[in-house]
């Protein structure tokens, strides 16, 4: 389950928290993503663990975007990703029950068929007793 806060943040004095940010950053830049979320997350960085979180967005990882915005508690972010995660949902939704028409369509179909089967069987035994009786 997703929380909202930072719960990992640490108490850290604010010039050591400068340099640490900095450090975050070039980690950031170079693409060290891991070792920059450490850093962020402990200072609590909030503008910092917003790109996290926008940076795993960009690469497909919802939950840890999710994870990343919720830490951040910016709202803006926080309802933006919440939007998009319902027009989601309603998009899999409606396609999932397009897709439960048709098998219900094509199962009415194939019982009708075989109804339709079933019936002319009866009708040909029908008939072939009926020669068979007269003989």
């Amino acid at each position: 389950m997703i929380k909202k806060g930072n719960d990992k943040k640490r108490v850290v004095d604010s010039k050591n928290r400068v340099l640490l940010i900095r450090k975050g950053n070039e980690f950031f830049s170079n693409g060290n993503i891991e070792a920059a979320e450490k850093i962020f997350v402990t200072v609590d960085y909030k503008d910092g663990i917003v790109r996290l979180g926008d940076y795993y967005l960009k690469n497909n990882n919802l939950y840890k975007a999710a994870e990343m915005y919720f830490m951040s508690e910016n709202s803006s972010k926080i309802e933006a990703f919440c939007k998009k995660s319902a027009q989601i949902i309603r998009k899999l939704l409606r396609e999932d029950l397009l897709v439960d028409n048709k098998i219900m369509q094509e199962k009415e179909e194939n019982e009708k068929n075989d109804n339709e089967k079933q019936s002319k069987q009866e009708i040909v035994n029908k008939i072939l007793i009926n020669k068979k009786n007269r003989r």
